[in-house]
């Protein structure tokens, strides 16, 4: 799946705070939440497939790039959510660099192909040190929403 088929608007944000890993996954988990017009319940059940993945091995890429993903029942699509960090963040990354980028994906527990698809996409323009710098130099939200689909066009993903 594309980028533009799983990411909002309304799930990137330029400039979102959080002071720890497990922080940020808490807000990360709200705002899917909320944005899936769900409650307490899939907000508590994303944060804690969360961090169960996080414990199988940290999604912390490196180069200050985070992608953590999850999949969880009562979904039915995969959803993104693309952040700007205000502050880096320690997210145990293998280059041991603290975070500023984050994308996070939700996915229905039966779609294992369109997981992996999406995750190579994102990973791919995430790799790229002049597509993160001009991700990094994003001031807004629409800024940043729109860059990253012309990223993903302009790579011919």
């Amino acid at each position: 799946m594309k980028i533009s088929d799983v990411l909002s608007p309304e799930l990137t944000r330029c400039d979102f705070s959080g002071r720890s890993k497990k922080r940020i996954i808490e807000a990360l988990s709200q705002l899917l939440a909320e944005h899936l017009n769900s409650g307490h319940e899939l907000s508590e059940r994303l944060f804690d497939n969360f961090v169960a993945r996080e414990k199988l091995g940290s999604t912390g890429l490196g180069k200050g790039v985070a992608i953590p993903h999850c999949r969880t029942s009562g979904v039915k699509k995969i959803h993104g959510c693309l952040v700007k960090l205000t502050h880096p963040v320690d997210f145990d990354a293998i280059d041991d660099q603290p975070v500023d980028l984050i994308f996070a994906l939700v996915v229905p527990e039966e779609k294992n192909d369109e997981h992996l698809n999406t995750l190579a996409r994102v990973a791919s323009i995430m790799q790229n040190d002049d597509y993160r710098q001009r991700l990094r130099n994003c001031a807004e939200d629409v800024t940043l929403f729109n860059t990253v689909l012309e990223l993903e066009r302009g790579n011919n993903l």
